[in-house]
């Protein structure tokens, strides 16, 4: 399977794409990075978040306010 680098994705979310991410393999600090990077009017989605502590989803989230979905 091909697993785009952070710095990929960034560069698609400042391009205004849209994003769908498998976030149980990826650190913190990287989908805060992608969380940032996104255009206006584009969103999110991280799946895989079950496990992950809700103090890392809080800085996820206050990355791109409204922008953020979280799925398990």
């Amino acid at each position: 399977m091909f697993t785009r680098t952070t710095e990929e994705l960034c560069e698609i979310a400042e391009a205004g794409g849209s994003l769908v991410i498998h976030a149980d393999v990826r650190p913190t600090e990287d989908l805060v990075a992608i969380a940032r990077s996104l255009f206006h009017g584009a969103s999110l989605t991280l799946e895989g978040m079950m496990t992950r502590p809700t103090a890392d989803m809080r800085s996820i989230a206050a990355a791109a306010p409204g922008r953020v979905t979280f799925r398990p």
